[in-house]
């Protein structure tokens, strides 16, 4: 089980976004990235931050 907080993931999303936006600035705009990576930051986060009244 991992120890980081959802502040940490957020700065792993926020550096997602810079890398992206970085890769298109060099290679255009239509330039897809594969969003397993990001799929896995997200549902990290959901995880994290997941309200008390949603846990079964």
């Amino acid at each position: 089980m991992s120890d980081r907080t959802a502040a940490e993931v957020e700065r792993e999303l926020a550096m997602l976004a810079y890398v992206r936006d970085r890769l298109r600035a060099l290679e255009g705009t239509n330039f897809r990235i594969p969003t397993t990576a990001v799929d896995l930051v997200l549902d990290e986060l959901n995880r994290l931050e997941q309200s008390p009244w949603d846990q079964s």
